[in-house]
């Protein structure tokens, strides 16, 4: 462990270093430089945190559409884990939040929390592009989760909504603009987010903190929440549920399927709400197949993941980009998140 722990901070060390050579904002390198392990941390909420706050209505009324469009935009170069792509997709992440006036719930009061990731390489497998770590390279790279959260009656407890934010980047040449995958489920959790303001600012309180998390390279083995879950910044055991969106938004609107490791209340709950919404929905084994829904279910904290039934089509590939968003379908995935939290959390 002390091995990993020093070659862990020499590896930070070179980033900090090759980071100021580079474009990325100057920011990430004074993060990189706090990124130690530390101890969750118990936030205390003042009881006035909403009062004289304003947050204009452009800002709360933004759709999930528009912030899929910028995040499968040509300029994020497909927001692969480790790059400047994935950088600028933090930035932005960050501003939505910084702008609805949520706590940070990342390390020492900030909304990040760093860590580092492998070199990987890509392989084709059946057609789609994935991730493995290059033998041949041991140099370590930083990524980050964003965490922030509405402040809850009891901050206590704990509800997390999330969604990785990551792709894959550029392959040969070729964007893999990650449309569905996945900022079809970052979008949803941004436009629930600001629902969720909205109700706060009219004086209406969840009983739990609403944590929003998003994951960072969850393409390259969910080493994002695996980070959070072995680092957690609030205690594990506070944690009451975990819903998380993955590829929510191709194929017929009302289709859907869940992934969970386990059989119990929030299951239920999720299948419960989205059949009464009027969608089709039904838990189905990964089939090898996972999401950021699988470190915490290792542990005993109750997670789903939410999906379209079609997400394998053109997963991984060119071609998922904007022109395969089901906008009607996107619109149902944010009221579908919106009546869980308010199921579970109110």
């Amino acid at each position: 462990m002390k091995t990993g722990r020093i070659l862990l901070k020499i590896a930070i060390g070179l980033g900090v270093v090759l980071l100021s050579f580079t474009s990325w904002p100057g920011s990430w390198a004074t993060k990189l430089e706090g990124l130690t392990e530390r101890p969750a941390v118990q936030l205390q909420v003042p009881k006035d945190y909403w009062e004289d706050v304003y947050i204009p209505s452009k800002t709360l009324n933004r759709k999930a559409v528009e912030d899929i469009r910028v995040l499968s935009d040509p300029g994020l170069q497909g927001r692969r884990a480790g790059t400047a792509g994935e950088t600028k997709t933090l930035v932005y992440l960050e501003k939505q939040l910084k702008d609805l006036h949520l706590l940070p719930f990342g390390v020492e009061n900030n909304y990040w929390q760093l860590f580092s990731i492998p070199t990987m390489k890509e392989t084709i497998i059946n057609g789609r592009v994935l991730f493995r770590p290059d033998p041949r390279d041991s140099f370590l790279n930083p990524s980050a989760n964003i965490l922030a959260a509405i402040p809850g009656q009891d901050p206590s407890q704990n509800v997390i909504i999330s969604a990785h934010y990551d792709h894959l980047g550029v392959y040969k040449g070729q964007l893999y603009p990650g449309a569905n995958d996945n900022a079809s489920g970052v979008a949803c959790v941004l436009e629930v987010t600001r629902r969720l303001t909205a109700d706060a600012l009219a004086g209406k309180h969840p009983i739990p903190n609403i944590v929003v998390a998003f994951w960072g390279a969850e393409e390259m083995g969910f080493l994002g929440s695996s980070y959070f879950v072995s680092q957690p910044t609030v205690p594990l055991t506070t944690i009451k549920a975990v819903i998380n969106f993955d590829s929510v938004a191709n194929g017929p609107k009302e289709d859907f399927i869940l992934w969970s490791k386990e059989e119990d209340n929030l299951v239920s709950t999720v299948l419960q709400v989205v059949s009464g919404m009027g969608g089709n929905i039904k838990k189905v084994p990964g089939q090898g197949h996972a999401s950021d829904e699988l470190p915490f279910g290792r542990v005993g904290v109750p997670a789903v993941t939410l999906l379209s039934e079609q997400w394998l089509t053109k997963n991984h590939t060119p071609e998922d980009d904007i022109k395969g968003i089901n906008e009607e379908k996107l619109d149902l995935a944010s009221d579908i998140l919106y009546a869980l939290v308010k199921e579970i959390a109110y």
